[in-house]
């Protein structure tokens, strides 16, 4: 679900951050550390997550509405109550392919993979720079670089998603 507020967008890019620089300053330990470093982050911010995720009421099963249309039916009885009247396609018809949903698809996705390999890129290019100037802990510096960049880059998805939330709300 979106965020309901600024706020929560704002911590939930922070908790992001943390996650992610965290595994990365995870890199300098051995196996066995590092594995138990990141299984304990995993943990803990799944952890904050759970207790900070919203309590909806609409996960409840005695709360299932009507539906809305030109025949209403209670969601819990399914299509079946509908009429072959109100139904302009047979029932086992698929549903046309929507080419601008397809495009979208492809086009977040593209967007998912440019934003990775551009991740990589930048940590690599970091971490280069900061070994070759000497730095005494070159992986603590990128995390604390890259913390910066994922915080940045949550943040505007979950205002996004704010902004998206709040327009459903209240349509103008």
């Amino acid at each position: 679900m979106a965020s309901a507020s600024y706020g929560r967008a704002v911590g939930l890019a922070a908790l992001q951050a943390v996650l992610s620089s965290t595994w990365i300053a995870a890199r300098e330990l051995s196996p066995a550390k590092r594995r138990l470093a990141r299984l304990g982050t995993v943990a803990a911010v799944a952890a904050v997550g759970w207790v900070a995720a919203p309590k909806d009421a609409s996960d409840s099963d005695d709360r299932i509405g009507p539906a809305i249309g030109a025949s209403p039916y209670l969601a819990a009885e399914g299509a079946a109550s509908l009429t072959a009247s109100d139904d302009a396609s047979p029932p086992d018809s698929e549903p046309p392919f929507d080419k601008r949903k397809a495009a979208l698809m492809a086009g977040g996705i593209g967007i998912g993979v440019a934003a990775m390999v551009g991740r990589r890129q930048l940590e690599k290019r970091w971490l280069a720079r900061l070994t070759r100037n000497g730095h005494p802990h070159p992986t603590r510096a990128l995390a604390v670089r890259m913390a910066g960049v994922e915080f940045v880059g949550q943040l505007a998805m979950q205002l996004n998603d704010v902004r998206k939330a709040r327009s459903q709300e209240s349509p103008r």
